[in-house]
Order: structure tokens, then C-alpha cells, then sequence
């Protein structure tokens, strides 16, 4: 997993530089690797990420092969994980998920001041 969490870390990054919105890699970091963190925990499934800068906002947004939705899990159940969607949450504007044909989408938007 922790591969998976520093290459996407790397890919904002790398975009954010080719964009010139640096200010925005450390809100999207955070953000983009909490995302794909729950797909190596969750959905064991391949995954596509997508970072796409429409100002105001960076769109985020990770695809994978389940079909379970994303749901933040209660913070009271579990003394440790679980708090991944509550931090994207709070980075966001705004987040969600869909579903596809074959599995889902979980996207979210951070401003870009």
C-alpha cells in the first residue's frame, strides 16, 4: 500500500508542477493517496487515477473494479483506520462516489485558490 499511496503523492506533484499550482499538492496528496489507500484496502482491484485542474478546482478522482460504495466509517467503531473519507472530507470542497458498470468512481474536488 504504501507504494501505491507515494506514487499517486508523486503523480499530484508531477501535475501540480506541470500546472504551476504548487500550493495545491499538499491538500491533494493528502486526498488523492487517502483514495487510493482505500482501494488497495478495500477493493483489491486495479485502479485509474484522474487529476484534471479546471480552476477553480482540481478534480480527483480514483476508479476501481468494486462495486461497494465509499462511506466514511463511524470514527467511534474502530480505535484506529477508518478516518481516510473523514480527512477527504475536510481537504474537499466536495466528494462522492458513483457507480459504473464496472465497479465505481470516487472523486473529489479541491479548491484552487
Amino acid at each position: 500500500m504504501a507504494g501505491a499511496c507515494r506514487r499517486a503523492r508523486e503523480l499530484v506533484g508531477e501535475a501540480c508542477g506541470r500546472w504551476n499550482a504548487l500550493e495545491l499538492v499538499g491538500p491533494a496528496s493528502l486526498v488523492l493517496s487517502e483514495l487510493v489507500g482505500n482501494v488497495v484496502r478495500h477493493a483489491h482491484t486495479p485502479m485509474q487515477v484522474t487529476l484534471t485542474l479546471r480552476r477553480p478546482y482540481l478534480h480527483v478522482a480514483v476508479t476501481d473494479g468494486s462495486r461497494s460504495a465509499a462511506r466514511p466509517n463511524n470514527p467511534g467503531l474502530r480505535a484506529e483506520g477508518g478516518r481516510g473519507l473523514m480527512l477527504v472530507r475536510e481537504m474537499a470542497q466536495r466528494w462522492g462516489s458513483a457507480p459504473l458498470a464496472d465497479g465505481k468512481v470516487v472523486w473529489a474536488v479541491v479548491p484552487a485558490n
